[in-house]
């Protein structure tokens, strides 16, 4: 957990559900740095498909059971950078999705789930602005 960002949403009464890594799940840690082409196999598209199905369930039954006090899941974040969870920017490649980001995407259009995938920076000054102007946006709290 990167602590500006858990600072930045702890500020807006937003709590955290951490979602699997399948670079984690099938490879361990420490593991060779891929691009997301290292990565482009059936037995991991697979895998990032099963971690967002289970994702996109507990979404769906968070925001149905959530009643008193109404839990509204406010946004999906992704690492930049990451050849699973980049948003925007996988290694090697700008204006590229992760393989996780990826299969959520259509997860969340088989589901008809409208919940915005933000991706987060692990460069300096890139990661709170993002957060603090979605927050802005999506008045978590009301």
């Amino acid at each position: 957990m990167i602590s500006e960002v858990f600072e930045v949403l702890s500020r807006h009464g937003v709590g955290i559900v951490q979602i699997g890594c399948p670079e984690f799940s099938l490879h361990g840690n420490p593991r060779p740095a891929r691009d997301k082409g290292g990565y482009d196999k059936e037995e991991f598209r697979g895998r990032c498909m099963e971690i967002v199905s289970e994702a996109a369930e507990r979404m769906v039954e968070m925001q149905e059971k959530g009643r008193d006090p109404r839990i509204r899941v406010v946004a999906v974040l992704g690492v930049e950078g990451s050849p699973s969870c980049g948003v925007e920017r996988t290694p090697g490649a700008a204006d590229e999705h992760g393989h996780l980001i990826d299969a959520l995407k259509e997860e969340k259009v088989r589901r008809g789930l409208e919940i915005p995938v933000l991706g987060v920076s692990l460069r300096e000054g890139e990661r709170r602005m993002r957060l603090e102007d979605l927050l802005r946006e999506t008045d978590p709290l009301n």
